[in-house]
Parts: structure tokens; C-alpha cells; sequence
């Protein structure tokens, strides 16, 4: 089976995109960790705190994804649908957006530790030794051999093991889609690589067609 068709990434539209969110100092020590294939959970004991570093922030205002590294910062909305996958390996912490003395708390920064060593090594384009995952990745292509012997509730949402890219199922995108969320755009695989700007309407049409 080809999965390349069914996979896809999250990026910021027009509307976060004129915005750079990040960390700041004040956020929970364990929240370092969020590039971790593992559970955090005993590592953060409290929230993070997030604000804008790029963009004009005296007209910001929150959308339901915005790309702070590593995996997203989300809204309540959007982790109520990713939770009614109840997926493995997914978890959520508080995060507050602080901005000229407005504060929004309904917001998580996503930890994505379900992983896979889905790539494929021979269709995939890379620069670089792909055995000890020493490799700038150019064009990303799936590994049918693998995903096939992992049930499909264990890879809805998942991190490759070789390179932290988070991958969401075509059937999380649909409810995702269906929900109306701001600030985000999906991108198929098929279409990634290195510069790739947000989804075309081509692909939202696609998209629809395919399913």
C-alpha cells in the first residue's frame, strides 16, 4: 500500500503565518523536553509561556494552530478533536499566550511521542548517511513495510524516528478539516520539501477528491 497519499503535515496559513510564536523563559523546564520519543509527563509541573517575537502583535490574535516548535501550539478546540481519537503517544500541556498584557490560556503546546521508522531509505531523497539518521531530508517518502505491521490507531499521528516530522492520518485531517480551525493548512507528503509554503487550492481539492 502507498501511504504517501494518506499522510500529511500541518502548516500555518495566512492567518498565523505573519506571526512568530515561541517559548519564553518563564515556561516549565521539563517543556525542554518536547523533542523527546518518550513520555514527559513527570518531567513538566507547570505551564509554558508563549509570545511573539515576529509580526505586528498589536492586531494578534490567537488561532487554533500556530507552528511553535517542536510540534504545534494548539487550541482547546483542536486538542478536543485530537482527543477523540484518543491517540497513543500524543500529549497535550497548558500554554499561555502573553501579548501587551493579554493573556489566552485555553492553548497547548502538543507532545508528539508516538514514533516510527517509517521512511523508506531508498525512495526517499536525502543528503547524507540515512543509518545513523545524518541526513538533510529533500523529499520524504514512506515505508509501506514497515507501516503495514503497525495497527492503524498507532500511527493516526506519529513522529518519524529518523527525522522530527509530525505526521497526521488522512482520517485526523478530515475532522480536523471539518472542525473550521484557524491558522492552519495541511500538507500532503506527497508534495513536501525543503521551503514548502502552505497547501495550494489545488491540494484542497485534491484532497476531497481522493477520499
Amino acid at each position: 500500500m502507498n501511504y504517501d497519499r494518506q499522510y500529511y503535515l500541518l502548516t500555518e496559513d495566512s492567518q498565523s503565518g505573519p506571526y512568530m510564536l515561541v517559548k519564553n523563559k518563564k515556561s516549565d523546564e521539563g517543556l525542554s523536553r518536547l523533542l523527546a520519543m518518550r513520555s514527559i509527563k513527570r518531567q513538566v509541573l507547570g505551564p509554558g509561556y508563549i509570545n511573539i517575537t515576529l509580526g505586528d502583535n498589536g492586531n494578534f490574535k490567537p488561532c487554533d494552530y500556530h507552528e511553535v516548535l517542536p510540534a504545534g501550539l494548539v487550541s482547546e478546540k483542536f486538542k478536543n478533536i485530537l482527543d477523540s481519537f484518543q491517540l497513543p503517544g500524543v500529549d497535550f500541556y497548558p500554554a499561555y499566550i502573553e501579548n501587551r498584557g493579554n493573556i489566552w490560556k485555553e492553548h497547548y503546546l502538543i507532545h508528539i511521542w508516538q514514533n516510527h521508522r517509517a521512511l523508506h531509505p531508498k525512495r526517499s531523497v536525502y543528503d547524507g548517511t540515512y543509518e545513523n539518521d545524518r541526513f538533510d531530508l529533500k523529499k520524504m517518502t514512506l515505508n509501506e513495510e514497515v507501516l503495514d505491521l503497525v495497527p492503524l490507531h498507532e500511527r493516526l499521528v506519529f513522529r518519524l524516528h529518523e527525522k522530527p516530522h509530525y505526521l497526521y492520518h488522512e482520517s485526523v485531517v478530515v475532522a480536523l478539516k471539518a472542525a473550521g480551525l484557524t491558522g492552519v493548512n495541511f500538507l500532503n507528503i506527497q508534495n513536501w520539501g525543503p521551503g514548502s509554503a502552505f497547501a495550494t487550492e489545488e491540494e484542497e481539492d485534491d484532497f476531497y477528491n481522493n477520499l
